[in-house]
């Protein structure tokens, strides 16, 4: 149905060395809980609760030792939906599964709000972005790709 909140629980943001040459970042995303939530203003509804962790990992790509910085946010997103639907959901929970239909709408709402806040953290603490961001190029110079034999 619909995503009534986010809610942030812990962030953790730690840079472990300067950043030098070549990084690489990897990304991992896990909703860790559904349960239903105790809501009185949602009369007819019932609310999941869908607990996450999302974390970035910075590591140098000459380094063999250790990363280069971590960012990690944890919280929940709260989705309001019919009672019918909420044991559907909750059964298929058991088995670690979620329906698609409602497991991408809680995957975008967790990249849209954590990737916002992660990109802040990042010029904070002079790391490069972990998603491409938009640039602008001189008019006729494009980046030229291989061509193929």
């Amino acid at each position: 149905m619909a995503i009534i909140g986010f809610n942030i629980k812990k962030i953790l943001v730690e840079r472990k060395k300067l950043v030098r040459g070549e990084v690489k970042v990897n990304t991992k995303m896990n909703i860790t809980d559904v349960k239903k939530q105790p809501v009185k203003i949602t009369k007819g509804k019932d609310v999941l609760s869908f607990d996450f962790d999302f974390a970035i990992f910075y590591k140098g790509v000459a380094d063999h030792i250790g990363g280069v910085a971590d960012i990690i946010f944890e919280g929940n997103v709260l989705y309001l939906t019919d009672p019918k639907d909420t044991t559907q959901i909750l059964d298929a929970w058991k088995k670690k599964e979620i329906p698609a239909d409602v497991r991408i709408r809680i995957l975008n709402t967790i990249l849209a709000k954590c990737n916002i806040k992660a990109l802040v953290l990042e010029e904070d603490l002079g790391l490069p972005p972990h998603i491409p961001l938009p640039r602008f190029q001189e008019k006729g110079k494009k980046e030229e790709k291989p061509k193929k034999k």
